[in-house]
This record gives C-alpha cells, structure tokens and sequence, in this order.
C-alpha cells in the first residue's frame, strides 16, 4: 500500500503503462481524489454525507463527464477503463 500520494501516482502510471490509452488512465487518480475533496468539503462545511456507493458513483460520473469532454468520438474506450476498474 502506497505510504504517499506520489506512490499511488507511480504505482498507477506502472499499471497502466500498457494500457492503450495512457491519458485518460492518468485521469483516473485525479477523478477519485477530486471525488473524495468534495465530499469531505460536504461533510465539513455543509454537515452533509453520502453513502459510499454514492461516492463511487460520484466518480464514475465525474470520469465520464471529464473523459467526454475530450474524448467525444471515442465511448467504447471509456466504457473500456470503466469495465477494469470495476472488476
């Protein structure tokens, strides 16, 4: 287990260095801790939380929503790191 966010980053970018699609795998790091920013700024500020399966979704959203905004002509590659990600 990664002791700091620069390993996970490492770790991650080692994983996916076969992957066919380098730069949306290297989205993924920054989706889930973009997620995980927000819902700690819900439960601090607005006294507010999800439920965990909320918060995975909220990412998948979120990855989806910044992968289509760059990659419009391409959703079988999304659905593709989807698909790892959740096996």
């Amino acid at each position: 287990m990664p002791q700091r966010a620069s390993q996970a980053i490492e770790s991650w970018n080692n994983e996916g260095s076969s992957s066919t699609d380098q730069s949306r795998w290297r989205i993924v790091p920054t989706v889930i801790w973009w997620t995980i920013w927000k819902e700690r700024n819900m439960r601090c500020f607005e006294s507010i939380s999800s439920p965990l399966h909320r918060i995975k979704i909220n990412c998948i959203i979120t990855f989806c929503y910044w992968c289509s905004s760059e990659y419009v002509n391409d959703p079988i590659a999304i659905i593709d790191i989807l698909f790892f990600l959740l096996t």
